[in-house]
């Protein structure tokens, strides 16, 4: 499995997961020109483009919703409230497929597992995507890590999480107190303490790639988030872990997701298991 982060952050987001001859964006925030322009950089034609899976209906998340269904002819597939949420902004879809929070489902090579999540919006999730040897969990705009949110990156060989600020930088910025309220509370945006906490938690987790997303350009610092991430690794006791910090306007390289040396050894001990009771 491989997975090309084209955009993440407020100016908008979309993730690329690719396997076999299988290809499905996660969020369509950027217009459809880039999605094409970022698939070819990463040597995919555009015109093999698979489904849009959808976490919820912010602007940044189904700006380009609607053109990138029109011009690829893909399904979107999406909770019932977000399709309400961005159907007259999205306009004609050519196919509309209704999910929910925790019934899996499947695209091509892929079962997808839709997990609910913490933010001011319709009908939120997050996803876990599997292609049956590695799986990747996204996680972005929480305001709290919630039990589903945590069990998935829990299993995930890859895990994009959201660090999108520096407590002190928001609490001292210019964003107006509102705004401020809105980020810090518990339907809001992960801090980079609060994804440190439950990073340093994932001390027997399959996890062998961390990808910090939706940093904020105002309220945060790459080097903060990195650091913060690392610090938490250590405590995890974990040596294990690449870290990738996803930019605000450009593309992330693509990462190869294995699966982890930790996975590979929980199937060598399930399989000895099942031949030794029969």
């Amino acid at each position: 499995m491989r997975i090309s982060i084209l955009a993440s952050g407020s100016s908008g987001n979309a993730i690329l997961v690719s396997a076999g001859g299988t290809h499905l964006l996660v969020d369509a925030g950027i217009s459809a020109r880039r999605v094409a322009a970022g698939m070819r950089d990463v040597g995919i034609d555009p015109v093999l483009l698979d489904a849009v899976v959808v976490t919820h209906e912010h602007s940044d998340h189904v700006n380009g919703l609607g053109p990138v269904a029109r011009r690829f002819g893909v399904p979107v597939y999406a909770t019932s409230g977000t399709h309400a949420a961005v159907a007259r902004r999205a306009g004609s879809i050519p196919e509309t497929m209704f999910i929910e929070a925790g019934r899996e489902f499947r695209v091509g090579e892929f079962s997808v597992h839709p997990f609910a999540t913490s933010h001011d919006c319709v009908e939120p999730v997050g996803f876990s995507i599997s292609d049956g040897v590695s799986r990747v969990a996204v996680a972005t705009d929480l305001g709290v890590v919630g039990k589903a949110v945590r069990r998935h990156i829990s299993e995930a060989d890859c895990v994009v999480l959201e660090f999108n600020h520096d407590e002190r930088m928001l609490a001292e910025g210019s964003y107006p107190w509102a705004l401020k309220k809105r980020i810090m509370s518990n339907v809001g945006h992960l801090s980079n303490a609060a994804a440190a906490e439950e990073i340093a938690g994932l001390r027997d987790a399959p996890m062998s790639i961390l990808v910090l997303a939706h940093l904020s350009d105002e309220n945060n610092d790459p080097e903060l988030a990195l650091a913060a991430a690392r610090e938490a690794i250590a405590r995890a006791g974990r040596r294990d872990v690449t870290v990738h910090v996803s930019p605000q306007r450009s593309p992330l390289e693509t990462i190869d997701v294995l699966a982890s040396a930790r996975r590979q050894k929980e199937t060598i001990e399930e399989g000895v298991a099942t031949s030794c009771t029969g």
